[in-house]
């Protein structure tokens, strides 16, 4: 099946750590890293980490359908609560390994599974939250539980996080996604924590889903490698209204500070039991594409639906016809430039690499990249031209989920030159012999990775090219 999901276009597997065990997960892991080997392309792996998520615990048959006006008893699945179980006139659900009756009070609002399912709470007592149910829904075990008026501040990045995380590094996963997040600190703390365990840590994603990370966009963003809009939980945090404003808000604050931007749940929902979407999916996923992101994510449509490869093949589907659609009516997914807040936030050599590359009619901008840096901040410019990365592995599988981005591997060496004719034979040599491009084909190229780092200006390097 992830053979399947690769070759019908999955750039990045997802291996949500809210769910299952670290050894399915390595299993997964060592599936993807295999089959991106055979296939001979670049796949990302994204470790999501679960953060102080509540969710609920184990069910009776991994599931159970709720009525409007039942009573249901919310309880921490670390007490027996024997009486509760076998009271019929109610109906226990287990919380994992908290006790809510000490945080929530009566008459607050409590909703399960991504808001899809209401509750009142109605009275309490030391151990049990008593609930009624103001809808009808089917609930399922590991499902998420939203409590907005909670008289609790969780610890964002949590002992558990910790553990996985570095179960992530010692397994070289190349995206780390960090759950309800709230400020640029605990992204920082994040940060430390790897950069404190290996040399080569992997990009950190901050999940914009709490009230508070949306109040702190600017920092948080600036403070990750890319971002996720996690719509779930966001449309249950925030007032569901406000989360179309807020997803073009992200998009465009990622878009600005080179972020690569992830738009995730509920994408092509209905495909979980049906083989094709509604015509509102198909105009969410197409929108999130005008509004500028680099990845379209799936998540219970392939974890747990029926068709997961029909998803991935219509997502394909829908941006392609999207992008050429902004192309052919020169609609650039950017804001204009001089809405941006400072000069500073932008890259000179991306800038002038896309310009060289519309001015040039070139076909592809090749950029060779040393920590996918200057990969992230051609394709903010979004230039027409196919952006092709040359950079080690580790860069390269990060690059997949950029927009644009092309990713090859190839030798530092191979790129380094006292000509210019020599390095444009040796580019020529690497796309022709990959059959990227054609003899002919005109390309730019843009280096900053023969210095030590993306951010050293006395490397770099722009040449517009004919491919021979």
């Amino acid at each position: 099946m992830i053979t399947r999901l690769a070759k019908a276009g999955m750039n990045c597997a997802r291996l949500n750590f809210s769910h299952g065990t670290l050894e399915d997960h390595l299993h997964s892991i060592r599936n993807v890293r295999q089959i991106s080997k055979e296939l001979k392309r670049h796949i990302a792996i994204m470790q999501d980490l679960p953060g102080p998520k509540i969710r609920v615990g184990q069910l009776p048959s991994n599931s159970l359908a709720l009525r409007k006006g039942q009573i249901v008893t919310l309880y921490s699945d670390e007490d027996d609560q024997k009486e509760a179980r076998e009271d019929s006139s109610v109906t226990p659900i287990p919380v994992h390994k908290i006790n809510l009756a000490r945080y929530v009070a009566v008459g607050a609002m409590i909703f399960l599974a991504d808001g899809t399912i209401r509750l009142e709470v109605v009275n309490r007592d030391r151990t049990i939250l008593t609930c009624r149910c103001l809808n009808s829904g089917m609930l399922l075990s590991g499902k998420g539980v939203n409590i907005p008026e909670i008289q609790r501040s969780f610890q964002g990045f949590t002992d558990l996080d910790k553990k996985y995380l570095q179960f992530g590094i010692d397994n070289k996963v190349d995206l780390v996604a960090v759950s309800f997040i709230r400020t640029a600190i605990e992204m920082e703390n994040v940060r430390d924590f790897a950069n404190s365990r290996t040399s080569e840590p992997p990009w950190i994603i901050s999940k914009i889903e709490r009230r508070e990370a949306v109040q702190n966009l600017y920092s948080v963003i600036k403070a990750s490698d890319a971002v996720m809009v996690a719509r779930g939980d966001l449309g249950v945090e925030n007032p569901l209204e406000q989360v179309p404003v807020i997803q073009k808000l992200i998009i465009s604050e990622s878009n600005k500070l080179a972020r690569p931007v992830i738009t995730a749940t509920q994408m092509l929902e209905s495909m979980v039991g049906n083989p094709r979407p509604t015509r509102a999916e198909t105009t969410d996923v197409a929108n999130a594409v005008f509004d500028g992101t680099d990845a379209l994510m799936l998540s219970e449509e392939t974890a747990i639906g029926s068709y997961p490869v029909e998803c991935v093949k219509v997502l394909d589907r829908v941006a392609k016809v999207a992008e050429n659609w902004e192309s052919r009516n020169n609609r650039p997914t950017m804001a204009p430039r001089q809405e941006y807040s400072s000069q500073s936030e932008r890259s000179g050599l991306g800038v002038a690499t896309a310009r060289l590359a519309s001015d040039t009619s070139s076909k592809f901008v090749v950029c060779a990249t040393a920590s996918g840096t200057l990969a992230r901040q051609i394709s903010r410019e979004r230039p027409e031209a196919e952006i092709v990365t040359i950079s080690d592995t580790r860069i390269a599988n990060r690059l997949a989920i950029v927009r644009g981005v092309l990713p090859l591997v190839a030798s530092k060496s191979a790129l380094q030159s006292s000509s210019t004719r020599t390095l444009g034979q040796s580019i020529s040599r690497i796309l022709i012999q990959r059959m990227i491009a054609a003899s002919g084909d005109r390309i730019v190229f843009a280096s900053n990775a023969l210095g030590e780092r993306d951010s050293d200006r006395s490397s770099e390097l722009l040449l517009s090219l004919k491919l021979k």
